[in-house]
């Protein structure tokens, strides 16, 4: 997967997991990358009145951040392959200082490990976890706490429909990072497209049809989004990956997190599109409604024109 040059890893402190480091190193490695490690915490506010030092915000915020630079430190000094990382403890509001940081340093990957419940009793990602996958520019990959060292199970989540290929390349993205991790992790890589059937009460009240007409609509529906599956798939070489297409029917939102539950998917790879309104504020609806659903690791892109809401000069 030689496609990222300069990654991005967030650090949660001492109880941050294992799993996300991990393939972070051995990821730039791989890719004979640069890896920066941030580590964000609070900023004191210039009001703060200390009861037990006479110290200044700013003075006890420098010590703080050299204290969180050494644990820091510390941490990483137990794994092989960490000489040489940038180290970056910064003070503030966590996803904005990550994204002006990949602003501000060309990063092409945000890894970051993933905070929620996930599954039916809560939402996977946290908040500063959805605040990148609406704002930041660049891929952001989330990885579900503990996951196993191997991906198995690969989705490529795809919209096929001949409107989405020629309006962005969101599909090309994530064929090419879905393969490339495929053969990577030796996963079985499945390239799912969500179709909706066609919606009988259209035809209904006065128009001239029979039952089998209707019919023979959905199956001509179906079988036309096989084929531009077919016809995308076929521009990649997946000649050495154990593959599978699926075009399967009902709304994406929520086809793609049960196919991704009985699959029984590792990591889900898909895009995210902006609205109307303000440039890159919002995810595309369906991909929101998506990422609130599933219950494993998340590796999102934006389109090429995506602009980040976060300026290099924001605060908060």
């Amino acid at each position: 997967m030689r496609r990222f040059k300069n990654i991005l890893l967030v650090y949660d402190g001492p109880q941050s997991d294992q799993s996300a480091l991990t393939r972070a190193i051995e990821l730039t490695e791989q890719n004979r990358a640069t890896l920066t490690i941030i580590q964000v915490i609070d900023q004191i506010p210039n009001d703060y009145k200390m009861l037990i030092t006479s110290l200044p915000p700013d003075e006890i915020l420098t010590i703080a951040i050299k204290e969180h630079t050494k644990r820091l430190e510390q941490h990483l000094a137990n794994f092989k392959g960490a000489a040489g990382i940038q180290l970056k403890v910064v003070a503030g509001r966590e996803f904005i200082e990550i994204i002006q940081e990949v602003l501000r340093n060309g990063h092409d990957l945000v890894i970051k490990t993933a905070r929620g419940m996930g599954g039916s009793l809560g939402i996977l990602f946290g908040s500063t976890a959805m605040h990148l996958l609406r704002k930041c520019p660049c891929p952001v990959w989330l990885i579900k706490p503990d996951v196993q060292q191997h991906f198995g199970r690969i989705m490529a989540a795809v919209d096929v429909m001949p409107r989405e290929i020629e309006e962005n390349d969101l599909n090309k993205k994530i064929m090419e990072l879905a393969t490339s991790l495929a053969l990577l992790e030796k996963s079985e890589l499945h390239i799912v497209h969500a179709w909706e059937k066609p919606d009988t009460n259209l035809f209904s009240g006065g128009l001239d049809y029979f039952p089998g007409d209707m019919n023979q609509l959905v199956n001509e529906t179906k079988n036309m989004h096989i084929r531009w599956l077919d016809d995308f798939v076929e521009s990649y070489d997946l000649e050495h990956l154990q593959h599978q297409e699926h075009v399967v029917e009902g709304w994406a939102d929520k086809v793609i997190p049960e196919f991704a539950e009985q699959q029984q998917v590792d990591l889900i790879v898909m895009g995210t599109v902006c609205r109307t309104g303000i440039p890159g504020f919002f995810i595309g609806n369906t991909a929101e409604k998506i990422l609130l659903k599933i219950n494993c690791s998340v590796l999102a892109v934006k389109p090429g024109d995506f602009i980040s809401p976060v300026q290099l000069d924001e605060k908060e």
